[in-house]
C-alpha cells in the first residue's frame, strides 16, 4: 500500500473544496431535509421476536387511532430495560374497553389478547395486569409473541398517552 504524498493530499482537498463551493445549495437542501425529518420521524428497530417486523417508521407526536395500529412508547420502569428505551407494540385496547383476567389469560372485551407467564425468560416473577376499564389517556399495548413484555403484565401495565412517542408503521 502506497501512502499519498503531500501534493496528492493538497490536490484532493482542493478538489473537494471546489466541489463543495459549486454545490453548496445541494448540501444545504440535504441538511435542511435531514434536520426536518429528524424532528418529525424516527426509525425504531425491533430487537426481539415480539413482532414479525424488524424496522418501523415512527411519526413523532402522532397518536394511534384504533386497535391494530402500531404504537411506539417509552419504557418507564427500572426493571428489565433502561428507562429511555422505545418499545413498539400493537394497540389491543382503547379507553372504555374492559380488561379481564381469568387465571393468567388476559382478555379485552371478552377477546383473548395473551397469556401472562409466571416468570420472565430471566426467572423474574411476573404478575398479570389488574382487571378493569381502560381509562381515558391510556391504551393497552400487546404483541402476539408469548415472550413479549407488554400490557398483559403489571410491570408494563397500561400505556399512558404521555409515554407515547408516536404512531409506528412497519417498514420490513
Amino acid at each position: 500500500m502506497r501512502i499519498p504524498s503531500v501534493t496528492q493530499w493538497r490536490y484532493a482537498i482542493h478538489s473537494l473544496g471546489a466541489h463543495a463551493r459549486r454545490r453548496w445549495w445541494a448540501y444545504g437542501i440535504a441538511a435542511a431535509a435531514f434536520a426536518w425529518c429528524g424532528t418529525h420521524y424516527r426509525v425504531a428497530l425491533n430487537m426481539s421476536n415480539s413482532l414479525p417486523q424488524s424496522m418501523y417508521l415512527v411519526v413523532l407526536g402522532s397518536q394511534p387511532t384504533g386497535v391494530g395500529d402500531f404504537v411506539a412508547f417509552e419504557w418507564q420502569r427500572d426493571q428489565f430495560y433502561r428507562r429511555d428505551w422505545t418499545f413498539v407494540k400493537r394497540v389491543a385496547g382503547l379507553p372504555g374497553q374492559a380488561v379481564t383476567v381469568n387465571g393468567r389469560n388476559v382478555y379485552i372485551d371478552g377477546k383473548p389478547v395473551g397469556y401472562a407467564k409466571t416468570v420472565s425468560s430471566h426467572g423474574v416473577p411476573l404478575e398479570p395486569i389488574h382487571p378493569g376499564l381502560i381509562p381515558q389517556g391510556y391504551i393497552y399495548a400487546a404483541a402476539s409473541h408469548p415472550d413479549s413484555l407488554d400490557s398483559r403484565y403489571s410491570v408494563t401495565g397500561l400505556i399512558q398517552s404521555s409515554r407515547i412517542v408516536g404512531k409506528a408503521y412497519a417498514i420490513f
